[in-house]
């Protein structure tokens, strides 16, 4: 099973750098900004959504452990939405190593027994990609169901 632990603070930074990498390449990939402006958009947004880094308010930055061979398996980052009466995921990351082997459904098991166990509101919402079937497929599997969907066409010239 996984535990979820709070990421420490030597940890944050490499976490970070990763998430902020991440975040413009899957904004670039899905056709919504350029390159370059999606790496300046996404730093922005980190900047502002984590003004005071592991110590924002509402803010949980965890590392997704396993317990029984006590290994990082990957991150979780979520926000308590008061006024939405939601916790909302910002970031679920599974490292590359631990990939399909379930930890990503005990990661979101584990998330809402931490919910239920401090009395946050028992919705749970989150943002991704259209063209990420992984994690639209683990989000299904754990009972998410779309409740807004754009979608969009390239016409090429």
């Amino acid at each position: 099973m996984v535990a979820l632990e709070p990421m420490l603070p030597e940890q944050f930074n490499e976490w970070l750098q990763l998430s902020v990498k991440e975040y413009a390449e899957s904004k670039t990939k899905s056709g919504n900004v350029a390159a370059e402006k999606a790496r300046e958009d996404s730093a922005r947004e980190f900047k502002e959504l984590l003004p005071d880094g592991l110590n924002t308010a509402d803010s949980y930055i965890f590392n997704a452990t396993d317990e029984e061979s006590n290994h990082i398996v990957g991150t979780l980052w979520i926000k308590i939405r008061s006024e939405q009466r939601e916790v909302f995921i910002y970031g679920i990351r599974m490292s590359e190593d631990f990939r399909g082997k379930g930890f990503g459904k005990q990661t979101l098991q584990a998330l809402e027994a931490f919910i239920k166990e401090r009395g946050f509101p028992l919705i749970i919402s989150l943002h991704v990609f259209g063209d990420n079937e992984i994690a639209l497929n683990l989000y299904r599997s754990v009972g998410f169901e779309a409740t807004n969907i754009r979608m969009s066409k390239v016409i090429s010239g």
